[in-house]
């Protein structure tokens, strides 16, 4: 029988496989805490130019002379009235020639310990003529997620998924808990490289074993599961950063926790489908035959057999979408769609400390938006259809991102940095659904025979939206003032609206029995008519003639049977699988990495 019927009679989603889930489902956590842990890490307090010769100036002014000192020695800036009113980066200095009083930059700063006791910016200086440092640090942790979706895909289909997840859990608890220990910036952005490696490596050795053992039926439902454990522990993470300020406290109580996964060494078992393509039946038949026995379920005495695998053609390869028009544009708009998802999740993510109001409650409140969007993509998927639901949340998202430019334009005060809060949110519970969608959907699109590369191309660019992310979310400490706290939003509204338009080109894939060669991809969606081959008899069938809820396509007269005697199917289809994409063999990747 074929691996997706044995895990159907294991139980779709049985005690054997939520056991293995839930074990799973600290990692996952992990790696959102990892990556969002830069919120706090490159946290920007409010800051101005120390005093020259004044060893004990500080942010607060503890006496009247410090007061009188830092009035003639710090020029007034007005868009920095609500941070202090003084300049950031600037000092008074007197011509020692012309005896004129001219600014100049400063090359040291004092910093409000109020919303950061520290951080990596106050102890290296990441302000002023340095800030760019802080997007180059985070576009390098990004970095690090691309290299690591593409190497260790390899690694594990190399040495085995259990080895990769374990070296993966060694490698992120090295480096994470190194890096409050950095002695230099140097060391610091080498370091969360290694841990954005292990971040995409991570996930998607977790995502993998989490997945392969479930059945078809349950895979939609699981694939989004593992994203709330993601959102459960960027949650942890901002109540604990809320109680610790100190970026390198916060980042050794965050990743010393990690060394406790080692103990999947002995809890969590090899994929059996890994074992199977390495040719170690009895290994995977043992893991397959304790499945059924914690499920209580029974399984014949031959579980594998030649068929166990599906045989695929390999003479379409790639490239060949380049010779469809209808595939290259379809190519185009999900690549553009995962870009612009991945920049905006990312993005309104990372710029939660630029909204106004506490840091603290703006992360909190973005990650509950993001856990009510999967649970919102759960109930929505199957009854409104990934295309509906995906252009609808791409809508919602850029909608409100774009108007966060009238809250600046006609409101003031706490009106308005609540309603650009507010806007932002919204902005965030539409990118994340769409973040979540855009994976089913672009799977389901895809043709079985080239799926997993054409995901594989999705997720790079998915990769450099997300490199792009911290120049954007960075733009209001560029442009400044009130215009530049609104100008990353309207990019984000402004690109996701855009590309999400263009998803109206694209077909609807919910109950449709997906594509397998790229012939089939071709018409997919398409209202045409063909012809099958069905016994002795031609039979004329419509591809978009099934049925609104099996996804089966339309009865029929009684067919004849073939030259054994066998009965034909009395239901035919343009594609006869109906076990491919989101709902079958499932590509192993995931919108996050």
């Amino acid at each position: 029988m074929k691996f997706d019927e044995i895990a159907t009679q294991l139980g779709e989603f049985g005690r054997y496989q939520k056991r293995v889930f839930f074990l799973l489902s600290p990692a996952a956590m992990t790696c959102g805490i990892q990556i969002m842990i830069s919120v706090f890490n490159m946290g920007v307090p409010n800051h101005r130019c120390a005093l020259p010769g004044y060893a004990e100036d500080t942010w607060s002014l503890h006496s009247p002379e410090h007061a009188q000192r830092v009035n003639t020695s710090i020029p007034l800036d007005p868009d920095m009235e609500e941070k202090g009113g003084y300049s950031r980066c600037n000092v008074f200095y007197q011509d020692n020639v012309t005896m004129e009083t001219d600014t100049t930059q400063c090359s040291r700063f004092v910093y409000d310990p109020t919303t950061y006791s520290s951080s990596a910016v106050t102890k290296w200086d990441l302000v002023c003529s340095r800030k760019l440092y802080r997007s180059h640090s985070r576009m390098i942790l990004m970095a690090g997620l691309l290299v690591g979706a593409f190497t260790t895909g390899i690694i594990a289909d190399i040495i085995g998924r259990k080895l990769a997840l374990m070296g993966m859990v060694a490698l992120q608890a090295a480096s994470s808990i190194a890096v409050a220990w950095a002695p230099s910036f140097v060391i610091y952005v080498v370091l969360r490289f290694l841990t954005g490696f292990t971040i995409s490596g991570l996930f998607l050795v977790i995502f993998v074993l989490g997945m392969e053992l479930v059945g078809p039926k349950k895979r939609m439902f699981v694939g989004i599961v593992v994203e709330m454990f993601w959102s459960a522990g960027v949650m942890l993470l901002g109540g604990i950063a809320y109680v610790v300020r100190d970026w390198d406290k916060l980042q050794m109580i965050m990743s010393f926790p990690i060394l406790l996964l080692l103990s999947y060494w002995w809890l969590i078992p090899e994929s059996p489908r890994w074992l199977l393509a390495r040719g170690r039946d009895a290994e995977a038949e043992e893991i397959i035959r304790h499945a059924a026995r914690v499920n209580k379920v029974m399984l014949p005495e031959k579980v594998f057999d030649n068929k166990t695998f599906d045989e695929v053609s390999q003479n379409e390869k790639v490239w060949h979408i380049f010779t469809s028009r209808v595939l290259f544009i379809r190519t185009v708009i999900l690549c553009l769609n995962w870009l612009v998802c991945s920049m905006v999740f990312y993005g309104l993510s990372l710029n939660s400390g630029n909204l106004g109001g506490s840091v603290y409650v703006n992360f909190q409140l973005m990650a509950v938006v993001e856990l009510i969007a999967y649970t919102g993509c759960v109930l929505l998927l199957n009854r409104l259809g990934r295309k509906v639901t995906h252009i609808g949340c791409m809508m919602l998202g850029g909608g409100a991102c774009l108007s966060t430019i009238f809250a600046v334009l006609y409101t003031a005060g706490e009106v308005k940095t609540w309603l650009t809060i507010a806007l932002a949110l919204i902005g965030k519970l539409g990118a994340a659904a769409a973040f979540a969608i855009i994976y089913v959907y672009s799977a389901e699109l895809f043709p079985t025979i080239v799926r997993n590369s054409l995901m594989g191309v999705t997720c790079l660019f998915a990769r450099l939206g997300g490199m792009i992310s911290p120049y954007i979310a960075d733009l209001e400490d560029i442009v400044g003032g009130q215009f530049g706290r609104a100008l990353p939003l309207l990019v984000f509204g402004t690109t996701t609206i855009g590309v999400g338009l263009l998803c109206v080109f694209l077909p609807e894939t919910l109950h449709r029995h997906l594509p397998e060669s790229l012939e089939d991809a071709k018409k997919f969606g398409r209202k045409v008519e063909g012809r099958r081959r069905a016994g002795t008899q031609d039979v004329e069938f419509d591809v978009e003639t099934l049925h609104p809820h099996t996804g089966e396509g339309p009865e029929r007269e009684p067919l004849t049977t073939d030259s054994h005697d066998k009965p034909a199917s009395n239901n035919v289809i343009y594609t006869p699988s109906a076990t491919n994409g989101v709902n079958g063999r499932l590509p192993m990747v995931s919108s996050k990495v």
